[in-house]
């Protein structure tokens, strides 16, 4: 019997966007099994709750079969992805400083456990320009987000910044 491939998706989805979507489309295609993980950036200061990103985010992904969500707490990603028996880390990279980021991170996550190893999607041509800095920005001076976030966080995020 094959082993099946899983792999996580970490990120503090603040909020998330239809780049991180169309991401966690794709890998669902990849692997067996993909794991939204809502992790804290301690540099970042949050619109949402650890609670309400979960919660929005588990209903974006609802129609993925093989897609689920949790939440990471006080430990790294790679111990998190080793306890779940986890193949890949599944990255986003947009430009070329997000692969340097990202490239630091996949070393030390590395350093970390060898046997884990970090899978870099290239973001969509049309979703390269999106962060999730951007997408509050704009809505704090009353931007349309049309096409950059799923319609339920465009009501969250208006109703959160009002």
């Amino acid at each position: 019997m094959t082993q099946s491939r899983v792999a996580i998706f970490p990120g503090s989805f603040d909020p998330l966007t239809n780049g991180h979507l169309n991401l966690i489309e794709r890998s669902s295609k990849l692997f067996d099994e993909v794991i939204v993980l809502i992790a804290t950036n301690t540099s970042k200061q949050y619109l949402f709750s650890l609670e309400e990103r979960h919660r929005y985010v588990a209903e974006a992904v609802a129609t993925f079969p093989n897609v689920r969500v949790d939440v990471l707490k006080d430990t790294l990603v790679v111990h998190y992805a080793r306890s779940k028996n986890v193949q890949a880390l599944i990255r986003g990279v947009r430009n070329t400083l997000d692969f340097e980021y990202e490239h630091a991170i996949a070393v030390a996550n590395r350093q970390q456990d060898s046997t884990i190893e970090t899978v870099l999607l290239y973001a969509d041509a049309s979703y390269r320009h999106l962060s999730s800095s951007l997408i509050k920005e704009v809505a704090r001076f009353g931007g349309s987000l049309d096409g950059m976030v799923p319609p339920t966080i465009e009501v969250a995020i208006k109703e959160k910044i009002q």
